[in-house]
């Protein structure tokens, strides 16, 4: 049968589009299912405040009547204004192995975002650098992290096959952790502390990270992300999601801030990893499914770093050095054997500077790519 593409328009087309990815990977061991509810407010309109500088148009494709694929076309108006750079952006691209599916998505995705003006697109991106960013195109053979990204190898083949080149490559680091804290780092962070104000500390529950600190901790990533790839500053409405879907789910003990008096300097963001969990709950909290996340969030010996920021002002101090020293302490005391790095500009020299002093290995890596529309 033919396929056909239709934007996704209404509740059971975009319930449709949600679920894609749960029955075209249901058999894959490496895909990890994300929790639908969750899946569900990020593409309600009512719900993430991203639409509100995000023209958006979701495709979905048919082969009689069954959907085989789907993919979002987006235009993210601050960053146009913000580069100067009429560039859309598509996202969420998943499809069955059908080059004739995948490019007539594309092909509706780029006629799309030509109609709003603009003259290139990028991706697989998403509304904002918070969601999911890149292709795989190394460590396919990976379990990736519940925030990594994941699909099959022919994906970067087609979409090279249309003439998309690569813009950016994104590396994630696997991290050895040690039996004890190395030497170097404990000297070295000993060092820092008697030269500097700055204390770096635990929040005592996830209510005082979440209403102490959790405003203070987006100013330093606006601050911090400010000139990096993909990024737009976080508005007041957006920090309350943010807080709100995030914060009070964390575990402290894994949360590094560091503070110049009352005042946050910077902040590190990890938890243990939660993909086993998440492939068993098969995207439901409900009726086990939360048992299984509880479980491995105090039994899984890898933690996954997700975010990491310290103002301009106190890059280079070694502020990096002492949120670091602090979650290896912490590493250590839970049992972790490894940790995950998020996904880092692979020219990001100053954040992989962090892992200079433990052993690693490059695991994975994920690319952005682009294409002149209108040529």
């Amino acid at each position: 049968m033919p396929v056909e593409i239709k934007p996704a328009i209404s509740k059971k087309d975009l319930n449709a589009f949600v679920m894609l990815p749960y029955s075209l990977y249901k058999e894959d061991p490496l895909w990890i299912p994300q929790l639908i509810m969750h899946e569900k407010a990020q593409f309600n309109s009512e719900k993430n405040p991203a639409f509100r500088y995000c023209d958006v148009r979701y495709f979905l494709a048919l082969r009689d009547g069954v959907p085989v694929g789907r993919t979002v076309a987006i235009v993210n108006r601050r960053y146009v204004e913000k580069l100067n750079r009429h560039c859309g952006r598509f996202g969420w691209f998943e499809c069955e192995d059908n080059r004739e599916t995948a490019n007539a998505l594309l092909d509706e995705a780029e006629k799309w975002l030509f109609e709003q003006g603009m003259n290139e697109i990028s991706g697989p991106m998403g509304f904002t650098d918070n969601d999911m960013t890149g292709f795989l195109v190394e460590g396919f053979e990976e379990l990736p992290p519940i925030a990594g990204s994941y699909n099959p190898p022919w994906y970067n083949d087609f979409i090279e096959s249309r003439g998309y080149t690569k813009e950016v490559d994104y590396v994630e680091y696997r991290i050895t952790v040690p039996e004890s804290m190395p030497e170097k780092v404990e000297r070295i962070a000993n060092l820092i502390r008697k030269r500097s104000k700055v204390r770096v500390f635990n929040a005592k529950s996830k209510k005082e990270l979440s209403r102490k600190w959790g405003h203070q901790l987006f100013d330093v990533l606006n601050e911090a992300f400010a000139d990096l790839y993909g990024t737009t500053l976080f508005d007041e409405k957006e920090i309350e999601y943010y807080i709100k879907s995030y914060l009070g789910q964390v575990d402290p003990e894994f949360i590094k801030l560091a503070a110049d008096g009352d005042r946050l300097v910077g902040f590190i963001i990890a938890m243990p990893n939660l993909s086993r969990s998440f492939q068993k709950a098969k995207g439901r909290l409900f009726p086990f499914g939360f048992i299984h996340i509880l479980k491995e969030m105090k039994n899984s010996k890898v933690l996954d770093f997700y975010l990491a920021g310290v103002r301009p002002e106190f890059q280079g101090k070694g502020i990096d050095v002492l949120m670091s020293h602090e979650m290896g302490i912490s590493a250590l005391a839970r049992g972790m054997k490894y940790a995950e790095s998020n996904h880092e500009l692979e020219d990001n020299l100053k954040i992989q500077a962090q892992w200079k002093f433990y052993d690693k290995r490059l695991h994975r890596r994920a690319r952005v790519y682009n294409l002149p529309l209108g040529t």
